[in-house]
């Protein structure tokens, strides 16, 4: 007759400190996630951010802010300081590979 629903919530923790986050909008060149490494590709659109040819340092701009589909509007942070077992991270993309070119553009990983 009736069902108990019951719902799990886990609250993710991605903001560390007290560092001031920079907010920045773009168009989304493809599927993004929220809390994801994003660059710009050739077009000037915000991508998941690839990993780095051997002898390239990694291109970033910022970590996505929301989701957003290929198209639409994006939000992205260009500044703060972040949880990094909070990122989603694209295949073959590394955190330690992250770290210095976020550091660059004031990103800082906890």
């Amino acid at each position: 007759m009736y069902e108990i629903d019951t719902r799990k919530h886990e609250p993710k923790n991605f903001f560390a400190g007290d560092f001031p986050t920079l907010p920045e909008t773009g168009v989304a060149g493809a599927k993004l996630e929220e809390c994801m490494p994003v660059a710009k590709n050739a077009d000037g659109k915000i991508v998941p951010v690839a990993a780095a040819e051997e002898g390239k340092e990694m291109a970033v701009v910022g970590i996505a802010a929301a989701a957003a589909e290929e198209d639409e509007p994006a939000v992205y942070y260009m500044t703060g300081e972040f949880f990094a077992e909070a990122l989603v991270l694209p295949d073959g993309v590394e955190i330690e590979a992250l770290k210095d070119a976020f550091r660059k553009i004031s990103i800082f990983l906890r």
